[in-house]
């Protein structure tokens, strides 16, 4: 997988992002696809929602559209 990785990386001209990065980037946009914590905490493999709320995290874009549901 490391050698897929970067290879991927090298061809869209992509520095430092690891292997380990992809989780952070999974984890982020199962969040902001509305997937519940719990769901995505079973899936990711992580035993507490604080590691899970720690990997995810959402877009300004995603924030100001959920802000605008309040108007």
């Amino acid at each position: 997988m490391k050698n897929q990785h970067a290879t991927a990386c090298r061809r869209a001209e992509i520095e430092d992002f690891t292997v380990h990065d992809w989780r952070h980037h999974w984890a982020s946009h199962c969040v902001m696809a509305g997937i519940d914590l719990i769901t995505i905490m079973n899936m990711g493999g992580w035993k507490s929602l604080r590691m899970v709320q720690r990997y995810s995290s959402v877009s300004v874009d995603h924030m100001r559209t959920a802000i605008n549901k309040l108007s």
